[in-house]
């Protein structure tokens, strides 16, 4: 076990080596930082989340994955499709990067295979120096209120404490600390009541060139959606989420279940998903939806989904775990740099809060006023919409957006957020 310089183990233990707790580590290694990575799974590892924005290629190529994306045969992505019952409640928006003056020009993008991208981030961490550490995460370990290290039971063995200077939750939607006591509680969001069944297949009607490898977002009733996202020539991530309820399985099989559940949405998903063959296991996830209030402290702090995870209609979920790890990495370096000013995350708790209030804005105006989002998306704010599906929410700017703004004063209007 590498040491660090006060006789831990290490000066950061994360939990989960998804692309939240690898990207960390990735960027505490460059600092020159030790780190030790834990995780139960085997890697590669199935997971859905396949799509990249726009600002997520800038964040890869710092950590040093821009071939990975070229040269793994990996789909572009120009952007996305969104349509609802009926052709005039269809968009496009496109993906958009930032020139170094900020200036906003289109880009491409990629979708990945998650076993495959998330596996190529954990190796990039260990070959800088990180140590993987096969196995499960069971408790915090405690000096006072200090969270000074975790418990972990080692695949073959026994039980270890791994102490650290700091304990970086990267976990997910497992919520390590949550549900350990130490953060908490775990709000509801309005929308956790649904259930997604997802698969990859064959036979998926795509858009025409030059589209034909980007996102296609399906939208009916409210919290009726699904997703297809091309990840090969011939293979697409299908996925349906729908309302708990909405699907009655009884005695039905997961994969009759999803064959089922493709009418469900509306008649554009239908018929393009009507030949549809299965090309892995179908997969099922419920009661998804959380955010946590406070998610750092004396010694600890969340990245990603471990704190907050709202709809993910809109694919933010890779750009999330990446920028709050850059993010994360830089607090916890200004941290181990003074100690006499330890827990110095007030601007990283301020930067991802302002992101996943944007993120909320977006989904809550899109469900709860579709048509006022078709109009902003499509008709009078289409630069704003793409700017924002890109990622570039991590600035301060980003609040001042005029399709922000507009949202953010409607669903105040109407009671959907607090005034």
């Amino acid at each position: 076990m590498m040491l660090a310089s006060d006789d831990k183990d290490c000066d950061v233990a994360i939990v989960g080596a998804g692309p939240a707790g690898a990207a960390l580590a990735i960027h505490l290694r460059k600092l020159g930082r030790s780190v030790v990575i834990v995780e139960k799974e085997a890697f590669p590892r199935y997971h859905i989340g396949e799509a990249l924005t726009g600002e997520c290629v800038a964040l890869i190529d710092e950590l040093g994955l821009r071939d990975h994306l070229e040269n793994s045969g990996y789909q572009l992505r120009r952007g996305a499709t969104v349509s609802g019952a009926s052709a005039r409640a269809q968009f496009w928006v496109p993906v958009e990067a930032a020139e170094p003056d900020n200036t906003r020009v289109a880009a491409i993008s990629w979708h990945v295979r998650r076993e495959e991208f998330d596996k190529a981030l954990l190796d990039r961490a260990i070959d800088l120096g990180a140590v993987h550490v096969s196995g499960t995460c069971r408790d915090v370990v405690r000096e006072g209120e200090r969270v000074t290290g975790i418990a972990v039971d080692v695949d073959g063995g026994g039980r270890h404490v791994i102490r650290s200077r700091y304990v970086a939750d990267c976990s997910g939607q497992k919520t390590f600390l949550a549900s350990k006591g130490v953060i908490g509680p775990k709000n509801r969001t309005g929308y956790e009541n649904q259930t997604a069944l997802y698969a990859q297949v064959r036979g998926m009607v795509r858009d025409d060139p030059p589209k034909e490898t980007s996102t296609h977002i399906f939208y009916g009733e409210r919290h009726h959606w699904a997703w297809a996202m091309p990840l090969t020539e011939d293979v697409t991530s299908l996925g349906v989420v729908l309302p708990k309820g909405a699907l009655q399985r009884e005695g039905r099989s997961l994969e009759e279940l999803f064959v089922g559940s493709l009418d469900k949405v509306n008649g554009i998903l239908a018929e393009r998903s009507k030949h549809v063959e299965l090309a892995s296991e179908v997969h099922t996830i419920s009661n998804y939806s959380y955010s946590i209030d406070s998610f750092t402290g004396p010694g600890f702090l969340c990245v990603g989904d471990s704190h907050r995870f709202f709809d993910p209609i809109f694919s933010f979920g890779v750009l999330i775990a990446l920028q709050e790890a850059r993010l994360a990495a830089q607090a916890i370096e200004r941290s181990l740099a003074d100690p006499a000013e330890p827990d110095r995350f007030d601007d990283f708790v301020e930067a991802s809060v302002r992101a996943q209030t944007v993120v909320e804005y977006i989904i809550r105006t899109f469900w709860e006023y579709p048509f006022a989002f078709l109009r902003l998306a499509h008709f009078t704010h289409q630069s704003d919409i793409a700017e924002i599906f890109s990622g570039r929410l991590y600035t301060p700017e980003v609040m001042e957006i005029e399709a922000v703004r507009l949202m953010r004063e409607m669903l105040r209007r109407t009671g959907q957020i607090a005034a």
